[in-house]
């Protein structure tokens, strides 16, 4: 084998085993990467509700949840409340006039227990 060869092959026995080495390597810091994203994200997130509690308990105020709402937006959010409540109310009516409520508890024996004992 001629000196030219024997150096062709060392070099890149050379170059396959850094990059072997390398690639293990790399993988390596990777997966310490992933395993310390939820880490993180969970001391970022208590930090968060932290700061948030602090805000709070300073304001004594809590936020609304129509903060940031367009008036369009509140009007629209409260048009459709206030249609949903009447809709939950008649159907309050007409289930109660297809079972009247009696406040009373009847049990499996049919015995009889007034609400409030």
């Amino acid at each position: 084998m001629s000196r030219a060869s024997k150096i062709t092959f060392g070099v890149t026995c050379l170059f396959t085993l850094t990059s072997i080495i390398g690639v293990h390597y790399i993988q390596e810091l990777e997966r310490e990467t992933l395993h310390q994203g939820p880490i993180k994200d969970a001391k970022r997130m208590a930090d968060k509700k932290k700061k948030e509690a602090e805000e709070k308990a300073s304001l004594g105020v809590m936020k609304s949840p129509n903060d940031g709402l367009s008036p369009e937006q509140r009007e629209k959010k409260r048009n459709y409340n206030k249609t949903d409540h009447e809709l939950q109310q008649h159907l309050k009516e007409k289930y109660e006039k297809m079972q009247p409520l009696s406040g009373e508890i009847v049990t499996k024996d049919g015995e009889v227990i007034e609400k409030g004992k």
